[in-house]
């Protein structure tokens, strides 16, 4: 098996573990992936003479550097976790590789189908707006937004349990980002480490609640929806300011196309990831011109661009551009006419 398949499995089974209802990552039955991504390793290391993991425990610890040494190869992308070391929880670059965001984009799909566009446009809004909701959602929606109170009952079903990662002193909050945040556990109102990742630490935690009355968004759509969707907005807005047209294709999957003077019209979707492989097969599958990614993006850097053109099928031409580079082109071509 090459290493990029068995990352795949890694990731799919890290994945898994993470949505797991036991005590902790320690106690079985596992779940299928998790079981089989252990196989899969233990198969390999005994393939190549190495000492297997012991068991999950242990290749949850393998897990948290794929530049170890105790691995039979490296796994593809060495640098990165599957698992965070500190806090124990998958991180970004397992959900992108574990093919998450397809999972996102389905339950999407399956929320926005068959509705008249400005309904099916108000569940999006609802659900990017919403990631934490309390006991008391309901009836302050109610008062103060009836049509989300009628929005949020159609949509509860896509709401979780709080994690027991994300609690805190009997509390779950959020980051200045939208995502779970874990507070410090001397006061419980600051930022340590948030599911973002890349937040500073020593922000306010936000909107706090009681982690056993609260609901969290589910943690699909929390990454693959609710984070991207700012660069969404800017985006648009930015080539709508230059007088540019922009229509969007499929408000689930957030696809739109735009036409510059003079060409023919482009996709293109926005995208806040940290896997360049990941994306370069996401956006493959969504079939866009342009995948954008978010001026500060680590995909920004000239390793990750090739890393991204190496990852697409031969001959695909998706262009890989930031936030910046989409809205200068779109100001020089006004420009030109």
């Amino acid at each position: 098996m090459d290493a990029t398949t068995l990352l795949h499995h890694l990731a799919c089974g890290m994945h898994a573990l993470s949505g797991h209802d036991s005590a902790g990552p320690s106690v079985p039955p596992y779940p299928d992936d998790t079981q089989h991504a252990l196989d899969l390793v233990v198969r390999e290391c005994l393939d190549h003479e190495r000492t297997p993991p012991a068991g999950v425990p242990e290749l949850v610890e393998w897990c948290t550097d794929l530049a170890s040494e105790r691995w039979p190869y490296p796994p593809a992308h060495t640098g990165m976790a599957l698992v965070d070391p500190v806090h124990r929880t998958r991180t970004r670059a397992c959900a992108e590789l574990a093919g998450v965001a397809a999972i996102a984009d389905a339950l999407m799909v399956e929320a926005l189908s068959d509705l008249p566009a400005a309904e099916a446009a108000e569940r999006f809004r609802f659900l990017r707006s919403h990631v934490l909701v309390g006991p008391d959602t309901q009836r302050e929606l109610l008062m103060k937004n009836p049509k989300a109170a009628s929005v949020f009952k159609f949509v509860k079903a896509l709401y979780q349990p709080v994690p027991a990662a994300w609690v805190v002193r009997g509390r779950v909050g959020l980051c200045e980002c939208g995502l779970p945040a874990r507070p410090d556990r001397l006061t419980g109102e600051l930022v340590t480490w948030c599911e973002r990742e890349t937040c500073p630490p020593g922000a306010w935690v936000e909107q706090r609640l009681p982690a056993g009355r609260a609901l969290l968004l589910h943690s699909a759509l929390r990454l693959f929806v609710a984070l991207p969707s700012t660069l969404d907005d800017r985006v648009r807005d930015g080539l709508v300011a230059t007088g540019l047209p922009v229509r969007t294709l499929d408000l689930a999957t957030r696809r739109h196309e735009v036409r510059f003077p003079g060409r023919a019209p482009v996709s293109f979707r926005c995208y806040d990831r940290i896997v360049a492989s990941a994306l370069a097969i996401e956006a493959t599958a969504d079939r866009v011109d342009i995948a954008v990614i978010p001026d500060s993006s680590t995909l920004a850097t000239p390793v990750a661009r090739r890393a991204f053109a190496d990852a697409l099928p031969p001959g695909l031409p998706v262009t890989l551009a930031t936030e910046s580079e989409l809205l200068a082109g779109a100001i020089n071509d006004r420009k030109d006419t």
